[in-house]
């Protein structure tokens, strides 16, 4: 797996070079799907803790967090079906990525969902916990 063939692409013309290509778009599901979880995690660590009794701070932590997620589901699903697929020469062969296409973004979005709420679990007294919701003392 190169990175340069992710982003400088050649015609796409048989079986086998969609089919590497479909391997490559589900291994890059899982790294952006990690490095979606590392910005939102950033990000919740940013938004500040507030006092009181209606303290309202891991709401904002969470709005930033299904915010992030979408936004990086729908740029890898758009950046797949409108730029990597115009490399796709054969219909067949187009119909085949696309399927995978909508499958790898499913991968995607399992993967942000489960090991966010995963880490929201295990470091639960945290900023990335109170995602949650509020932990009881």
């Amino acid at each position: 797996m190169n990175i340069l063939n992710f982003f400088v692409k050649k015609k796409i013309e048989t079986v086998r070079e969609v089919q590497a290509l479909i391997g490559d778009t589900y291994m890059y599901a899982v790294v952006i799907a990690v490095i979606a979880l590392i910005l939102s995690f950033a990000i919740a660590s940013l938004i500040k803790y507030e006092g009181g009794r209606n303290a309202r701070d891991h709401i904002k932590r969470r709005v930033w967090y299904i915010v992030t997620g979408v936004t990086f589901v729908i740029a890898f699903f758009l950046y797949n079906s409108l730029y990597v697929s115009s490399f796709i020469m054969r219909p067949p062969l187009l119909a085949q990525f696309k399927t995978a296409n909508i499958l790898a973004t499913l991968v995607l979005l399992g993967v942000y969902a489960a090991l966010g709420i995963i880490t929201m679990l295990v470091f639960r007294r945290s900023k990335w916990g109170s995602i949650l919701g509020k932990s009881k003392n």
